[in-house]
Parts: structure tokens; C-alpha cells; sequence
């Protein structure tokens, strides 16, 4: 078990991804690897989607982020990935800046998660 793998903030659930990875740190480190290299890549495509103001890819991919981000426990990213989500299905992308605001709260969390996992033993057992 993975203990001293808790951030101070609120805005994941370790648990959760300790229950998917089956308690071995190893696999825990390598899933929030693929998460993050998927997660990257979803911002990404994010991107290119609110400057051309294309709803369906944005309200598609924040979808995909969201239920990625709820499965591994990353609870704030998946909120905020909703919330794009929300916005999009609805049409309300008249203020491309909310939606930048959101985007940009999700390379946050992710940012966050990178820190915590390659500042951890998690990683280091991870890696060996």
C-alpha cells in the first residue's frame, strides 16, 4: 500500500486508484503514466478544438477526459472536464475564454499529478 502516496489536496482519490491498480504501486505508477500521456494528448486535441470553436470535438473529447480522469480517481480534472463538456453540449462556447479558464485548470491538475508522481518512491519502484 501506498500510504505516503497522498497529496494534501482534495482533489484526487487515491483510493480509487489503488482499488483499480489492486494495491501493487507498480501497476499504480504505470496507469497514471498512460493517464497522463492520454490526458496530454486530450488537451492537445482540446485545444485545437476551442480555437475553431468545433462544440461536437470539444463536448466528444472532454467526454473521454472526464471518464478517464473519474476512473483513476482524479476527481477535480474530471469535474472540470464535465464542466467543459457541459458547456459545449449546450452550445454555451459564445466566450471562448471560459472555456480556455477550464483548460487551463485541467493542465493544472494534470501538472499536479506529474509532480506528485515522479517526486514519489511510487515512481522510483515504478522504474525499476
Amino acid at each position: 500500500m501506498i500510504t505516503h502516496y497522498r497529496p494534501t489536496t482534495p482533489d484526487f482519490d487515491w483510493q480509487q486508484l489503488r482499488q483499480l491498480a489492486g494495491e501493487d504501486t507498480d501497476f499504480e505508477a504505470e496507469l497514471l503514466e498512460m493517464f497522463l500521456q492520454d490526458a496530454e494528448r486530450s488537451l492537445r486535441e482540446l485545444e485545437r478544438a476551442i480555437a475553431s470553436r468545433s462544440l461536437q470535438a470539444i463536448e466528444d473529447i472532454a467526454h473521454s477526459l472526464r471518464g478517464a480522469s473519474a476512473n483513476v480517481g482524479a476527481s477535480a480534472l474530471a469535474l472540470a472536464a464535465s464542466q467543459l463538456e457541459q458547456m459545449a453540449r449546450s452550445g454555451k462556447l459564445v466566450n471562448p475564454s471560459a472555456a480556455q479558464g477550464l483548460l487551463q485548470q485541467i493542465q493544472k491538475h494534470c501538472q499536479r499529478i506529474r509532480i506528485h508522481l515522479y517526486s514519489t518512491p511510487l515512481k522510483k519502484q515504478a522504474q525499476k
